[in-house]
């Protein structure tokens, strides 16, 4: 069985992060002592909480933990603010994807 994470960002035409979605499981270690899956997963839940309480604003979002699934969407036109929060969640997730690419890949798709 291939393992990986897949991290995929959701731009506008501006360039601006709409939403992101996660899936998979690194494979790193087993579960509940994978170092890479717990990083993968603190960086791409916090944007969540700091959008939700400090710009009093609530994405839509879905959790399978499972499937290792996490898929987050703005419900409204992305701002500065909310692109430095989402821009911040994906230069931490990079910099694990150049450490360990074998364990960790982003996409970005601009719609």
């Amino acid at each position: 069985m291939i393992f990986m994470i897949l991290v995929e960002i959701y731009e506008d035409k501006q360039g601006m992060i709409t939403g992101y979605m996660v899936s998979g499981h690194s494979g790193y270690a087993e579960e509940g002592s994978d170092i890479i899956c717990s990083a993968i997963s603190a960086l791409t839940q916090a944007p969540l909480h700091g959008m939700t309480k400090h710009l009093k604003i609530k994405p839509s979002w879905r959790v399978n933990q499972e499937d290792g699934y996490l898929k987050v969407a703005l419900d409204s036109a992305p701002t500065e603010l909310t692109e430095a929060i989402l821009r911040t969640m994906v230069l931490g997730v990079e910099s694990i994807e150049r450490q360990c690419p074998e364990y960790v890949r982003i996409q970005e798709h601009r719609r």
